[in-house]
């Protein structure tokens, strides 16, 4: 399929192939003449790569992920299922951190419905 249809089909425009291209999300693709040829693959590795940016991912994060890896089948799985893995843990702890933000909140929210300068003021 030629560059428009491959559009698409993956949901993005043609500008945006140019730049996974360009920055090295997708391989080279073949050429008829003078015009670029896809197969299903890229379709399919495109999708991956809006799927992984909606869950959380940078382009550079993909990108350093996929560095030195075959991409001529799309995304590696298993290079793909660590960063997941990876990303799952930073979560995590994002959560932790933010289950502690609350609790301090709430236990100076405490401290100041109790403390000598709520006495005076309206709440």
């Amino acid at each position: 399929m030629y560059i428009k249809e491959f559009s698409t089909l993956a949901g993005v425009t043609v500008k945006t192939i140019r730049y996974y291209e360009s920055i090295g999300l997708l391989p080279e693709p073949s050429r008829e003449g003078k015009y670029r040829h896809y197969d299903d693959t890229y379709v399919e590795t495109v999708k991956q790569i809006k799927q992984a940016q909606e869950l959380g991912f940078k382009l550079s994060e993909i990108k350093s992920f996929i560095a030195g890896e075959n991409i001529q089948r799309g995304l590696p799985a298993l290079v793909m299922i660590k960063a997941i893995n990876s990303k799952q843990k930073q979560i995590e702890l994002e959560i932790q951190k933010l289950n502690l933000k609350a609790k301090m909140l709430e236990t100076l929210a405490v401290e100041l419905k109790s403390s000598p300068c709520m006495l005076d003021s309206p709440v």
